[in-house]
């Protein structure tokens, strides 16, 4: 006995089936959206000519008492510090990048040596600048990427960071001796621009040779720093000289230097001095 029930749901079975066939396929489940550090890293190694980098596990760090604690991609901190990195570093000409030996910047937190709470470590043995990037105030930021970035420099021209430069030591008031070092003057109050004596933009710089030179070295690229100490620098005259100095020192191992400081000598009234004739 045929059932003639069956025809009509047959018929519906392959109606259904029809019409799931012309369903469009599932959607894709979309990527996790980028991080915008993750944008910024290549365009900073690119434009740097160093690698600019998170990850400390494959970089050869000198074996001193360093700690920190590494920076996740998506740190709503990073992308400012990585912009603010860019902005100062692209001051330097290329070939200054070059001399100074950088190979790494290294960002992280928490970042300590020997216990002691940094900003940032010059890693002058490896090549290695390492930046703590929690710090709140950016212009404070600007002024210690400076300040380490010459540590490293004068490592590479040198030999040593700690170089006894026999042209800069006469340029202090009489009687004056350098302090231990920048490990002895921790305190804020040494960085803040309170010219203590002829000659020193702050107690920090009084602390050692290399740190007074650091200083220096930092007011001519920081742009808040200069305009902070620049009726400091107007009034001083031994500031002026050591300015004067130190861009004759760095501009006569890397001429490019000289045509990115015009603008701060001419400000001064400073006179570039003549590097020496090459035999």
């Amino acid at each position: 006995m045929r059932h003639h029930w069956q025809l009509p749901l047959a018929l519906g079975l392959m109606l259904a089936l029809s019409h799931c066939s012309q369903l469009p396929p599932p959607a894709k489940q979309s990527p996790a959206p980028a991080s915008i550090s993750s944008l910024l890293l290549p365009q900073l190694n690119h434009d740097l000519g160093i690698s600019v980098t998170l990850d400390s596990t494959e970089l050869p760090l000198a074996p001193w008492d360093l700690d920190f604690q590494p920076v996740d991609p998506m740190d709503p901190a990073l992308p400012a510090y990585l912009r603010m990195l860019h902005q100062e570093l692209r001051k330097y000409p290329p070939e200054l990048l070059a001399l100074s030996g950088v190979q790494h910047i290294l960002l992280v937190r928490d970042l300590s040596i020997a216990g002691q709470p940094r900003l940032a470590v010059p890693d002058y043995v490896r090549d290695v600048l390492i930046y703590d990037i929690a710090h709140f105030d950016m212009a404070f930021n600007r002024h210690v990427v400076h300040h380490e970035f010459y540590h490293q420099l004068e490592a590479r021209l040198y030999g040593t960071p700690f170089y006894r430069d026999p042209l800069w030591l006469p340029l202090k008031p009489d009687g004056f001796r350098y302090g231990k070092g920048g490990a002895y003057a921790r305190a804020s109050s040494h960085a803040a621009f309170s010219h203590p004596m002829q000659g020193f933009i702050n107690r920090y710089a009084m602390s050692g040779l290399e740190e007074d030179k650091a200083e220096l070295w930092t007011l001519l690229w920081a742009d808040a720093s200069w305009q902070q100490t620049y009726p400091l620098l107007q009034q001083d005259a031994l500031l002026r000289e050591k300015l004067q100095l130190l861009v004759y020192q760095i501009s006569c191992q890397e001429p490019a230097v000289l045509p990115r400081l015009q603008h701060r000598l001419s400000a001064l009234g400073i006179d570039a001095m003549a590097c020496p004739q090459k035999e």
